[in-house]
């Protein structure tokens, strides 16, 4: 088997301003609560990580017409139906990985996430809301009596600057394995058959549009499908999406990401847009502008970025990087870097890395 790591690990680090993004458990009844945790003696807001795939995952299907992977519900356990669907035909499952307990199959996803954590620290700030107009309304209507008043409710608010880090293991994504009981080949109807049980369902029935070379391996939609016998009679089955099809979902990650995402909390619809953006190819698929990226006042009042210079002195960086911020959140014009090519553009990064638009990229590169 041909190594799937065509394209480069990649990592992102990006700042962004949001307020009250994810919402906690009620306190008291009526108070919603932001999630918190102490950081370094101080009580920060932050954002999950299964939050923030979720706004990440849904501006994918707005934006890049994303395909949602069916769900199985196995008891009281909701999990992915990788009966429906696998990783070269849906994209949820390739990102983000599956644990499905029926047939026994798990995947770790290549997308990794951290926990966006505010840079300032929360203040107790509360607000309180009631429904007005509804009372009003009803009132005029004759649903309720004219001395009614509405019901107030309180929220904790914090707006502050976030930090969050993207990093993609481009050696995972676009492959999976299986290990199952029985594989075959239904040559009259063009399919492979991949079973739970020696007399079991089927539990992938998959088109294949050519043998290759009378071996066991098969193009299929997307990719190749290739498996073989293991020593106690099981078989390992793998699928690698193909060259061409693996740019463009990651090219959708990245730029989606770039361009900002969905977010709506409360009935409020938030910005989860880049301020600042640093990213760069690295050798090992670790988050490590993280720990050095932050946020101070500089002298003029103006916020500033802090950290690129620490943050790049590390030897899983390779070749290109790109990062730049904006009026409000400055960086230093810095240029020179050991062994690493600062790109001028974002585009100029994404073409230096062999992620650029993939609709320039033809053929299926096997």
């Amino acid at each position: 088997m041909t190594s799937n790591n065509s394209f480069p690990n990649i990592t992102m680090t990006v700042i962004f301003e949001g307020s009250a993004l994810n919402r906690n458990e009620k306190i008291g009844g009526n108070i919603l609560s932001v999630k918190k945790l102490n950081v370094n003696g101080e009580e920060k807001t932050y954002l999950s990580k299964g939050a923030i795939r979720h706004y990440l995952f849904n501006t994918l299907v707005r934006a890049k017409k994303w395909k949602e992977a069916k769900i199985l519900r196995d008891g009281q356990v909701l999990q992915f139906d990788i009966k429906a669907d696998d990783i070269l035909t849906c994209e949820e499952l390739d990102a983000f990985g599956y644990m499905n307990t029926t047939y026994g199959q798990t995947r770790k996803t290549p997308v990794h996430i951290t926990k966006a954590i505010s840079i300032f620290p929360y203040e107790q700030d509360m607000g309180m809301y009631a429904n007005h107009d509804m009372v009003r309304r009803a009132k005029e209507q004759g649903s309720l009596d004219s001395s009614a008043n509405p019901n107030p409710f309180n929220k904790e608010e914090h707006t502050s600057f976030y930090k969050i880090t993207f990093t993609i293991d481009s050696e995972k994504f676009g492959f999976d394995k299986w290990i199952v009981p029985v594989v075959k080949v239904d040559e009259q109807n063009q399919s492979i058959l991949i079973k739970n049980e020696p007399q079991g369902e089927n539990v992938r029935i998959i088109p294949y549009i050519s043998r290759q070379d009378d071996k066991d391996r098969f193009e299929v939609e997307n990719g190749i499908i290739e498996f073989g016998q293991l020593e106690n009679g099981k078989y390992w089955v793998t699928f690698k999406l193909s060259p061409s099809v693996k740019q463009k979902r990651i090219h959708d990650i990245l730029t989606t990401i770039h361009s900002g995402l969905i977010a709506h909390t409360s009935s409020e619809s938030n910005t989860i847009v880049p301020l600042f953006t640093i990213i760069g190819e690295v050798t090992v698929p670790s988050p490590v502008f993280h720990p050095f990226i932050d946020v101070k006042k500089a002298a003029d009042g103006r916020f500033e970025v802090i950290g690129i210079k620490d943050a790049v002195k590390n030897d899983w960086l390779k070749g290109n990087l790109f990062f730049a911020g904006c009026e409000r959140l400055q960086v230093q014009n810095l240029k020179e870097f050991d062994n690493l090519t600062k790109n001028e553009s974002w585009d100029a990064f994404l073409t230096a890395v062999n992620l650029s638009n993939s609709e320039t990229n033809e053929g299926s590169g096997y």
